[in-house]
């Protein structure tokens, strides 16, 4: 009997002090925010005529390499295949740096890991960390700073690289395109740059959304920006570069039957002054579209008696020819589809979209009514599109409307014409709105075009303003919070224009106002802002 007594009272201990040690086990401490620290390397940092084929930098504490491959730059460029560097995974306390090839004498190299070496456990970054060292007598230590932002969105872009090419008589413009610049750096996750260990000298800077990473400008799908003046090293100027997309030269691709009367043109460039024209055959009634939803150009023709249709593309820079093989296909049946099933906000115009190009519209087939079965004056007019047509009358609030088609409203271009529709639709009160009214400092030259947009950078509306008088007030806003950007509309044609590096032009200006508007029903917002 004592023995079990001895024995539960030995399990009850022991559990007591189970539950004391729980208890007592520390919490770990505070949390890591340190970066790792470099101890030492080997060679030294900002070596001299360097020979080595290894290198290694060691730290304070276990690291890995994260997104190196996308932040690691290095300056002048270096082939891949060149070099090596572990570890690519796992954790080291140690960085290795294998070169493979005899590196050119007299330069001065630089690893940029930017913020790729984070400590093992919490993964801080040890900010822009760099490695330099010199295969010549000295290391060079000129710089150049400054800052690249987007010209015309509201966000800049991260990882922006920054190259720049000396001015001797090995330079052209065509170098950016084919060549390599002689220094690179980044801008990391930051709008702001910094190059380091440059030669003294005379440069082109450049900026570049290096997408492929292959140190050359493709400008089919690659931001660019530029310094308008070769810069002269030494300087201590902060330089800013403002980063924007080229307009590509118009190129067709191989055209493809896509209904029994309409033939696609893929395309990449502006085609604003392009042209399709058949040849080597009789005239075709036709009609040339762009496809709203894709980089397409579309050929319709009424035609079907062909076996084979021989065109010539064209616009003022740009002639291609191309055949295409008649094929049994489909022919395309008019859909129509308006703007809004349900409401239509005060300051919109009521639309029906087509799938066809619309050739005519007959208004005695056509009646648009109230909620009170009143007949409302109305016009229209088709869209230069050709597929929207545009209805104008007057929208009251909290009214209710019936837009009623009747054979033969719509004529489409294949001659086909729609059956009776209606469609329904009703408007808000004003209450459900807001107004923003904005005055302007500042602005030393007109016009500018003012864009109001939401916060993914899309424009919900826009206002011309010609002069300083001119008003400008954006009515019935859904609650919501907006951005204004301010264009400096330099030529007057009411759009934005992008820039040219061979042509030295510049985007035309653009002005960010960083203040969110936040816009509530029923109420006016009335806001100045300053230029910069």
């Amino acid at each position: 009997m004592m023995k079990k007594i001895k024995l539960i009272f030995l399990v009850l201990f022991c559990s007591s002090l189970i539950n004391c040690a729980k208890r007592g086990i520390p919490d770990g401490g505070p949390k890591d925010e340190n970066p790792p620290v470099l101890l030492n390397a080997e060679p030294e940092e900002n070596s001299v005529n360097f020979n080595k084929d290894r290198i290694r930098l060691y730290f304070n504490e276990y690291i890995k390499l994260k997104d190196f491959r996308k932040q690691l730059v290095v300056s002048p460029p270096i082939d891949k295949s060149f070099y090596s560097i572990s570890p690519q995974s796992g954790a080291s306390k140690y960085i290795q740096i294998d070169i493979k090839e005899q590196l050119d004498k007299n330069s001065t190299y630089v690893f940029n890991f930017g913020q790729s070496v984070v400590d093992n456990n919490e993964e801080n970054k040890l900010p822009f960390f760099s490695y330099a060292f010199s295969t010549g007598e000295y290391v060079d230590s000129l710089y150049v700073s400054g800052n690249i932002t987007s010209s015309l969105e509201r966000k800049s872009d991260d990882f922006i690289s920054t190259f720049l090419y000396p001015i001797n008589e090995n330079y052209s413009d065509s170098i950016i395109y084919n060549g390599l610049p002689n220094y690179v750096g980044s801008s990391l996750d930051s709008t702001n740059f910094k190059m380091t260990n440059l030669k003294k000298g005379k440069y082109l800077l450049l900026a570049l959304k290096d997408e492929n990473s292959n140190y050359k400008f493709d400008p089919e799908f690659e931001k660019i920006g530029f310094v308008d003046q070769f810069i002269d090293l030494p300087t201590k100027d902060s330089l800013n570069i403002k980063l924007f997309k080229e307009e590509i030269p118009f190129k067709s691709f191989k055209p493809f039957l896509e209904t029994e009367n309409r033939i696609g043109f893929g395309f990449k460039g502006n085609h604003e002054d392009v042209e399709i024209e058949v040849i080597d055959q009789k005239k075709i009634e036709s009609i040339v579209t762009k496809n709203k939803d894709s980089d397409t150009l579309n050929y319709w023709f009424k035609t079907k008696e062909y076996d084979s249709l021989k065109f010539v593309v064209k616009s003022r820079l740009y002639n291609e020819k191309f055949t295409l093989k008649f094929k049994e296909m489909d022919r395309d049946s008019l859909a129509l589809n308006p703007s809004t099933k349900s409401v239509l906000d005060l300051n919109e115009k009521f639309k029906i979209f087509s799938n066809i190009p619309i050739t005519s519209v007959n208004k005695d087939q056509i009646n648009v009514l109230n909620k009170d079965s009143v007949l409302i004056p109305f016009t229209t007019n088709i869209d230069e599109n050709k597929f929207d047509v545009n209805f104008d009358f007057e929208l009251l609030p909290n009214d209710s409307y019936i837009v009623n088609l009747y054979p033969n409203a719509f004529i489409d271009f294949l001659e086909t014409t729609n059956d009776t529709i209606s469609y329904k639709f009703k408007t808000k009160s004003r209450s459900d709105y807001g107004t923003l009214k904005l005055g302007f400092n500042n602005i030393k030259e007109y016009p500018v075009i003012v864009h109001l947009t939401n916060n993914k950078d899309e424009v919900i509306r826009k206002k011309m303003l010609n002069s300083f008088d001119d008003p400008c007030i954006f009515e019935y806003l859904k609650p919501a919070n907006y951005f204004v950007k301010v264009i400096f509309d330099k030529n007057k044609n009411q759009i934005w224009d992008t820039g040219s590096f061979l042509n030295r032009i510049q985007p035309e200006k653009v002005f960010h106002h960083e203040e969110e508007f936040i816009i509530r029903a029923n109420w006016i917002l009335e806001e100045k802002i300053i230029i910069k």
